[in-house]
C-alpha cells in the first residue's frame, strides 16, 4: 500500500517526531496552558474522550522542556495504592528507596522543594490515565502540593484523563484539590477544517503531496471519528488499504463508509 500510493513511510504512526506533529486548534490552546505554566507553575486539568491527543500532548510539552530549568516526571500508571504511588514519585524523582507512607510523603516534598529553592528547577509532575485514580489516591495530591502552608507551589502538576475526571473533582470530597487547579482544557475533537488539514499535513509527512481524499471523504471522516484523532487516522487507513485493494485514485465517502468496518 505504501508505494502503490506514493508515501515513503507509514502515515499516521503514532511514533511521529514532535516537530512534525500537526498543530490543530486544540493543539494551539493547550500550548498556550502549557506557557502559562511553564512562567507561573501551578495544576493542569487536561481532559479529553479516548483518542483525543492528550498524550501525544504531554510528550510535546515534555519533549520542549528545558532539562537545565525542568525536572519531569511522567506516570501513567494511577491504579495503585496511596504508598504504591508514592513510591513511583519517589522513584521518578530518583531518591532513596524507603518504605513508610509518611516518610515517603516528607522525602517527596523535600525533593521537590530542593529541586526548586536550591537546584533551580522547577519539578514537573505528569499523572496519565488520571480517571483511574482512587479517591484516597487524589486527596493525597492536595497535601503533597502544601508548601510553606499553602503559600508556595513550586512545581508544575498535570492532571490528565477522560471528561470523568473533571466530574469526579466536582464532588464534595475533592473540592479542595478541585480549587486548586489553575488551569483547565479539554480536548473535544478536531471540526472538519481540521480534520481535513489534519489528514493533509499526516498524508505530506509521510510523502504524499497529491490529493488522495475528496471533500465528501473529509465530512464522512470527521462525522464517524467524531473529529478525534487516533479515530481519523484509523479510518484514513483503512479507507486507504481498501482503495489499494480496488486500484482507486481517490477516496470518496462511499470509500470510507465501506472501510468503516475495519475501524
Amino acid at each position: 500500500m505504501l508505494a502503490e500510493l506514493g508515501f515513503k513511510k507509514m502515515p499516521f504512526d503514532k511514533s511521529i517526531k514532535v516537530q512534525d506533529l500537526y498543530k490543530s486548534n486544540d493543539a494551539n490552546e493547550i500550548e498556550v496552558r502549557f506557557e502559562y505554566l511553564k512562567q507561573f507553575r501551578g495544576i493542569l486539568l487536561l481532559t479529553g474522550e479516548p483518542g483525543s491527543g492528550k498524550t501525544v500532548m504531554l510528550r510535546k510539552f515534555v519533549h520542549g522542556l528545558n532539562p537545565a530549568s525542568y525536572e519531569h516526571c511522567y506516570s501513567p500508571h494511577t491504579t495503585v495504592s496511596k504508598t504504591e504511588f508514592y513510591r513511583q514519585l519517589n522513584s521518578l524523582l530518583k531518591l532513596i528507596p524507603k518504605s513508610s507512607k509518611s516518610i515517603l510523603f516528607n522525602q517527596i516534598q523535600n525533593g521537590l522543594w530542593d529541586l526548586y529553592k536550591n537546584q533551580g528547577k522547577i519539578p514537573c509532575l505528569i499523572l496519565d490515565e488520571c480517571h483511574l485514580m482512587d479517591d484516597n489516591t487524589l486527596e493525597e495530591l492536595v497535601l503533597l502540593t502544601n508548601f510553606e502552608m499553602d503559600s508556595q507551589m513550586p512545581l508544575i502538576l498535570i492532571l490528565s484523563g477522560f471528561h470523568d475526571l473533571a466530574e469526579k473533582l466536582k464532588r464534595r470530597r475533592h473540592e479542595s484539590l478541585n480549587q486548586r487547579v489553575t488551569m483547565r482544557y479539554h480536548m473535544s475533537g478536531m471540526d472538519c477544517d481540521d480534520t481535513k488539514n489534519f489528514i493533509i499535513h499526516h498524508l505530506k509527512t509521510a510523502g504524499r503531496s497529491d490529493p488522495l481524499f475528496n471533500d465528501s471523504a473529509y465530512e464522512v471522516i470527521t462525522k464517524l471519528s467524531m473529529g478525534l484523532p487516533r479515530k481519523v487516522g484509523n479510518l484514513c487507513l483503512n479507507a486507504m488499504t481498501l482503495a489499494s485493494v480496488k486500484g482507486l485514485s481517490t477516496i470518496d465517502g462511499d470509500v470510507v463508509h465501506k472501510a468503516m468496518g475495519g475501524v
